[in-house]
């Protein structure tokens, strides 16, 4: 069992899963203005986005935890997970920056393409007990 499911069990989850929380929770209550994209950026095929997708599901699951520690829990959520994550998610230069809300015609779109990678040295990378 991992450690998720023994917090799921503990404390129960208010969410099924990452997509609920951010259709119920975080998108009615975190709200920013989006006529502007050169302040911020969001996609609302958010879930289309690997790296939005596990900075979400780090805030849900910090934010399922955290809220059973009252007002000094979420006070820290806010600002130790969710403001900087936020930031990041919206930026200009973030996860969505090639985006373009006014071309938006809601048909599925291609994604930024990944960032380039050299050849990894082989050996370069080793666990610490493989001398």
């Amino acid at each position: 069992m991992t450690d998720t499911e023994e917090s799921k069990e503990e404390k129960p989850w208010l969410f099924d899963d990452v997509g609920q929380w951010v259709e119920e929770f975080l998108l009615p209550m975190y709200r920013r203005p989006l006529d502007d994209a050169a302040l911020f950026r969001w996609d609302p095929q958010w879930w289309r986005y690997p790296e939005v997708c596990m900075r979400l599901e780090a805030l849900w699951g910090t934010w399922e935890k955290m809220r059973y520690e009252g007002a000094p829990g979420l006070a820290v959520w806010f600002r130790d997970y969710l403001d900087p994550m936020m930031r990041e998610i919206l930026s200009p230069v973030g996860p969505f920056h090639a985006y373009k809300p006014h071309e938006d015609d809601g048909t599925e779109r291609a994604l930024p393409a990944q960032m380039p990678s050299a050849p990894i040295p082989e050996g370069l990378f080793r666990l610490p007990d493989q001398n």
